[in-house]
């Protein structure tokens, strides 16, 4: 069967584009208003109908900003925003945020200009890589999600002069439980104890499985102190939740600025404390 040559304008085309692309696409004004916003991008990302989108500020609408209590204005927010920074450098950004439950987006960001060569705008191709970071056993996220959000949490406590904790996590004599009860029963217990550290933390703080058995907490804004006040809750929700098995966990902390100027070490802080608490059992 042939099928007839059908004639497609510029306008026809992006229309085609918008409404069925598998991505989400937004175009942004360079005071960061939205544009244009494909189907993908209203309906599963910003979760909201067009008019409601069209002529908005992002932050506004991206849960990452709207929540951010250190918002105040776009000199707060400006490298941690891609669009931002594609318009501030004239290269292309990216970044990895949580926005909705289940919806972890990769953005990819490219600035627009006009024929002049200068920037007007943002392009931004959004997936939502869920899968990608989410551990398949306990359904936390994974060592890949700890290892993005620990280099992006820490460039933006250091750039806005905020708090950050990491509480590196492992549940002690674990290798009993398989040996004892087996692994079905093992892989059982993980997933428990991590949903019940998961109702621990605050809604804010990122959880991860980052090994076998090891879980680390991602705590922005959060003090050395409300840290070790968050680790005490997670021992004794573990204790709790893992009696009947004999589970236990131990926690190494770190705290930025207490104990570093540079975020990148906290992840070395933390384990060399939770491997000292470990060896003192």
């Amino acid at each position: 069967m042939e099928i007839a040559p059908r004639t497609l304008n510029h306008t026809t085309l992006l229309d085609m584009v918008l409404e069925n692309s598998p991505l989400g696409i937004t175009v942004l004004s360079v005071d960061l208003r939205y544009v244009l916003v494909s189907r993908y991008a209203r309906e599963e990302l910003i979760r909201l109908p067009e008019e409601q989108i069209l002529g908005q500020h992002c932050y506004d609408l991206i849960g990452m900003y709207a929540d951010d209590p250190n918002r105040s204005g776009l000199e707060r927010t400006c490298d941690a925003c891609p669009a931002l920074r594609a318009m501030a450098t004239g290269r292309p950004s990216q970044s990895v945020r949580k926005i909705h439950e289940g919806i972890v987006a990769q953005s990819h960001v490219v600035p627009l200009t006009d024929a002049k060569g200068d920037i007007i705008g943002a392009m931004e191709l959004i997936e939502n890589i869920a899968d990608k970071v989410i551990d398949p056993l306990t359904r936390v996220h994974n060592y890949r999600f700890y290892d993005e959000m620990t280099a992006q949490e820490g460039y933006r406590a250091m750039r806005y002069e905020t708090t950050l904790a990491l509480l590196a996590l492992d549940l002690n004599d674990f290798k009993t439980v398989n040996d004892r009860f087996g692994h079905l029963r093992g892989d059982e217990a993980l997933r428990e104890i991590a949903s019940v550290i998961q109702e621990t933390v605050r809604s804010s703080d990122i959880l991860c499985r980052i090994g076998g058995d090891e879980f680390a907490v991602l705590a922005p804004h959060t003090t050395y102190h409300e840290a070790e006040a968050l680790g005490r809750r997670i021992e004794k929700a573990v204790a709790e939740a893992g009696a009947d098995l004999g589970i236990t966990v131990a926690v190494g902390i770190a705290g930025y600025p207490r104990d570093t100027t540079d975020p990148s070490r906290l992840r070395e802080i933390a384990d060399r404390r939770l491997y000292e608490i470990k060896d003192r059992r």
